[in-house]
């Protein structure tokens, strides 16, 4: 799994607390302009997805799936309306049997969508305080 993170004002959530997936779990926002961000690179992904911590898009190829998740990294309360939110990107591919593991993980796949995912943000100016 590699994880990526940043501060950023740019994605604060537009709807208030009360229609977030939890309070303080924020991704939405990021996860659509990442979406959109990946597909000018030529990389289709679906549409995103909520999860209790966040939200996530997959990205497939071949018989390779992989899963492209963000989230703020801490509850924020109203804050976050002004203030940078510190936001975690996460690609994890799929791997469901020990064996199969081995012989089906795609580290480079994975290190490719990382690499696309830091060119988007830093071309919008984001800089990123934490990558593996």
């Amino acid at each position: 799994m590699i994880t990526i993170e940043f501060n950023s004002t740019e994605f604060h959530p537009y709807l208030p607390e009360d229609c977030q997936v939890n309070p303080g779990a924020y991704g939405f926002e990021l996860v659509l302009w990442l979406s959109q961000a990946l597909m000018a690179k030529g990389i289709i992904t679906s549409y995103p997805v909520s999860e209790d911590w966040g939200w996530f898009i997959e990205y497939v190829e071949a018989d390779n799936e992989f899963m492209i998740g963000c989230s703020s990294l801490a509850e924020c309360g109203e804050g976050y309306k002004t203030n940078a939110l510190a936001w975690r990107v996460f690609i994890k591919q799929y791997l469901p049997w020990h064996d199969w593991q081995k012989k089906h993980a795609k580290p480079e796949i994975t290190r490719q969508l990382a690499d696309a995912i830091i060119e988007a943000l830093t071309e919008d100016g984001i800089q990123i305080t934490q990558g593996d």
